[in-house]
């Protein structure tokens, strides 16, 4: 965390953009992309952009863990915290 946000912003669209193409958008490394990226966004002060990737993950979470795992469980405070 060297505070080069603006640097980070292409390369974590990168690299969403590379898991949902290959491996589709369900897949835990997708999901783990969606998150950063709404992390990042988040840290930039971006809070309606990331909003939208925290609801689709997770959206996701539940449908492919359920309502009580770990995963859905931090993704549901990502979407809280914003």
């Amino acid at each position: 965390a060297q505070g080069k946000l603006e640097e980070a912003e292409p390369l974590c669209h990168e690299a969403l953009d590379s898991c949902r193409e290959k491996l589709g958008n369900h897949h835990p490394s997708t999901l783990s992309s969606i998150n950063n990226m709404a992390g990042l966004l988040e840290a930039q002060g971006k809070l309606e952009e990331a909003e939208p990737l925290c609801r689709e993950a997770l959206a996701a979470f539940r449908e492919t863990l359920g309502d009580h795992h770990p995963d859905t469980l931090t993704s549901i405070n990502n979407l809280a915290g914003l």
